[in-house]
């Protein structure tokens, strides 16, 4: 039995409302700090069959939000244990304007209210030269999906910018869903090996070899699907700090192909 929601808490007509946002990200959300974000997704997706709904940064993720029993977790990382006694948090959506003060409830619990769906802001930013080594103080760090992920813009110039050396070692299958970015811009160039992909309305599954690329529109759905051994490419986005939400109703690719579809005011080009 479906509840119609609060007139209070409706999102505005402007506001996606496909699947993911109707589970993961319109849902009431139960903050959960952990300090290994990684060992807790494990521990939510592959022993108790919590799925991803959003998860951000992709490069080095501290927040994931993830579903199931009937209930939404956003697994937050922490630098340190959270102190005993701590007030949990419940984040309710609905609030675009951020008129609504946070308030405490009941045995500690604490509301937070919040829009559903920020705009995406970007930055300014500043403008630099930016030289990146491959050594101790940038290595490889364990990103999204079982990619590893290296920062090639520590500074993201002040925030305007990412851009992410990604690789997958063993190469074979990847443990990867149906998603979308909520970003401006995003491109993605095959540095070596092959991945195969595919895209929402694109046509069947292709393999981005070595040298190729694809501007990625915002919110267009993906997948990556398969990987040789060494894959490596390159991921410029901007802002730099933006959310991966999972699509878990959509199956790629779709019946449809339309090359020419616009994805908020931009084409998939490959």
């Amino acid at each position: 039995m479906r509840q119609e929601p609060h007139p209070a808490m409706t999102l505005p007509p402007s506001i996606d409302t496909n699947s993911a946002l109707e589970t993961g990200i319109r849902a009431a959300q139960v903050v959960v700090p952990c300090t290994d974000l990684v060992a807790s997704l494990d521990f939510f997706t592959g022993r108790l069959g919590f799925r991803v709904d959003l998860i951000f940064p992709a490069d080095s993720p501290t927040t994931a939000v993830v579903s199931g029993h009937g209930v939404c977790l956003r697994l937050e990382r922490q630098s340190a244990p959270l102190a005993s006694g701590a007030p949990l948090v419940l984040r309710l959506p609905g609030d675009p304007a951020g008129a609504r003060e946070n308030m405490p409830g009941p045995d500690g619990v604490r509301i937070e209210w919040a829009p559903a769906l920020a705009p995406v802001a970007v930055p300014a930013g500043t403008q630099e030269f930016v030289l990146t080594r491959h050594d101790a103080m940038n290595a490889w760090g364990e990103g999204r999906a079982g990619m590893q992920y290296r920062d090639l813009i520590p500074g993201r110039l002040g925030g305007r910018f990412v851009a992410s050396h990604i690789r997958i070692p063993a190469g074979g299958e990847v443990p990867d869903y149906v998603h979308f970015h909520r970003i401006r811009f995003q491109m993605i160039f095959c540095k070596a090996g092959w991945v195969r992909v595919v895209y929402e309305d694109q046509g069947p599954p292709f393999v981005l070899q070595a040298g190729d690329c694809v501007l990625q529109p915002p919110q267009i759905r993906h997948r990556v699907l398969e990987a040789s051994k060494g894959l490596e490419v390159i991921e410029l986005g901007c802002p730099a700090i933006h959310d991966t939400v999972a699509d878990h109703a959509l199956t790629l690719p779709t019946s449809r192909r339309q090359p020419d579809r616009l994805f908020g005011g931009q084409r998939f080009v490959r």
